[in-house]
C-alpha cells in the first residue's frame, strides 16, 4: 500500500514537472540579444554619390546568387528555442519565406543603387566577346543569407519569442573595375543586418491548446515509460511526438528583412566607395 502511494506520488510529480517544463519553454528568460534591437527602417538613407561614380555609366552584373548559402529557422518561446523538425514550419511554409531569397537580395541591392542616383545598367550575364560600353563594371556574389523568424507564442501572446524576423546578408567578392583604365578601383565584402516587427510565421495555438497538449503529452510519456513491450513503447512515443506537432500559418507581407538589409547594404557599399575617393 505504501509503495502504491509512493508510485502515485511519483507519477504526479512527473506530470507536474512536464507541465511546468512546457510552460517554462514558453515563458523563460530571453536568450537572443536581437530581441532588444530596434526595427530597421524600410527605406535606406539617401547619401551623396561618391565622385568616382558621378557622371559615370556603370554596368552591374546582377550579383551571382546560384550558390547562395541560405540558413535560419523559426523560434518560439521567450527562450527563443529553434524549432526542431516536428515543431517547425512545413516545407511549403519554408518555401514561402526562403525560396528566391538570393534573387531578392541581388535585385534589391541593384534597385537601391539606382534609387541613390547611380546610372546603372543591370546585366543578366557578361559577354566576353567584346568591350563593354560602360565606364565601370560592378560584380559580386550573394554569399550567404541568414533568415530567422521569432513567433508570438500562442494566439493570446503567451510565450512570445518577440514577434519579429531578421536577416543578415553577406555579399562577397564585390569588385568595381574601371574599364577605361583597366584597373580595379575597389574590392571587398559587405555584410548587413535588418530586423522587422511582426513575424509572418505564427503558431496557431491558443493557451487552451497549449494546456491540453501539455497534459496529454505528460500522460503519453507516463504510458510510454510504463509500457511492457518495446512495440507498445514505440507506439506511445510516436503519439507523444505527434501530440506536439505545431500548426503554423504564414501571413502576407509586403517587404522582408532580406530586401531591407539589401537596400541598406547598397548604401553601405556607396559609403565604402566614398571613403576611398
Amino acid at each position: 500500500m505504501v509503495l502504491e502511494r509512493r508510485s502515485e506520488g511519483g507519477k504526479k510529480r512527473l506530470f507536474l514537472s512536464l507541465l511546468i517544463f512546457s510552460l517554462i519553454l514558453l515563458s523563460g528568460c530571453a536568450a537572443n540579444p536581437t530581441r532588444t534591437v530596434p526595427a530597421t527602417p524600410h527605406n535606406a538613407e539617401q547619401v551623396s554619390l561618391p565622385s568616382l561614380l558621378k557622371a559615370r555609366h556603370i554596368g552591374l552584373h546582377l550579383f551571382d546568387y546560384k550558390d547562395t548559402e541560405i540558413k535560419g529557422g523559426h523560434h518560439e518561446g521567450l527562450l527563443q528555442v529553434r524549432q526542431p523538425w516536428n515543431f517547425g514550419l512545413s516545407a511549403e511554409e519554408k518555401a514561402v519565406l526562403y525560396d528566391n531569397a538570393g534573387e531578392v537580395a541581388a535585385l534589391a541591392f541593384a534597385a537601391e543603387l539606382k534609387k541613390q542616383g547611380m546610372n546603372v545598367t543591370v546585366l543578366s550575364h557578361l559577354d566576353d566577346s567584346g568591350a563593354l560600353p560602360f565606364d565601370l563594371l560592378l560584380t559580386g556574389k550573394v554569399a550567404q543569407i541568414v533568415l530567422n523568424t521569432y513567433g508570438r507564442g500562442t494566439r493570446e501572446g503567451l510565450g512570445s519569442a518577440g514577434n519579429y524576423w531578421e536577416a543578415t546578408l553577406l555579399y562577397s567578392d564585390i569588385q568595381l573595375r574601371n574599364l577605361r583604365a583597366g584597373r580595379i578601383v575597389w574590392d571587398g565584402n559587405i555584410e548587413r543586418y535588418a530586423k522587422l516587427e511582426n513575424s509572418p510565421a505564427t503558431l496557431d495555438w491558443t493557451n487552451l491548446t497549449l494546456a491540453v497538449n501539455s497534459l496529454r503529452g505528460a500522460m503519453l510519456l507516463s504510458q510510454m515509460q510504463m509500457s511492457s513491450s518495446l512495440l507498445t513503447g514505440a507506439s506511445k512515443g510516436k503519439d507523444y511526438i505527434e501530440n506536439f506537432e505545431a500548426e503554423y500559418s504564414i501571413s502576407d507581407y509586403t517587404v522582408s528583412p532580406i530586401e531591407v538589409a539589401a537596400r541598406h547594404a547598397a548604401v553601405l557599399f556607396l559609403q565604402q566607395i566614398g571613403t576611398g575617393d
